[in-house]
């Protein structure tokens, strides 16, 4: 069993969880809940094609998501960055 097999599972785990812990603590009044729950997505989409292709249809599904993902796009750190041009929705084949 190599490194990357045992790399996977791990990081999609650390994913979830920072996302779930982040969607729980997202109302506190500081975004900490905000911040751990996009590293989380960002991990998720660099590990599963299956998230990937599932925030690629949410942001078909909903326009207003994309627009304001675009919007916000210079500002972001490179890793947002990268989750943003990943998930882009003229990307999934249909």
């Amino acid at each position: 069993m190599g490194l990357k097999t045992i790399q996977r599972p791990i990081k999609l785990i650390i994913g979830w969880t920072m996302l779930i812990i982040g969607i729980i603590t997202a109302p506190i009044p500081i975004p900490i809940g905000q911040i751990v729950a996009l590293i989380g997505l960002s991990i998720l989409v660099s590990e599963s094609q299956w998230v990937k292709t599932k925030m690629q249809q949410l942001r078909r599904r909903l326009p207003i998501i994309g627009r304001q993902l675009m919007r916000m796009h210079p500002y972001m750190p490179r890793f947002l960055k990268k989750v943003i041009d990943d998930t882009d929705p003229t990307h999934l084949a249909e």
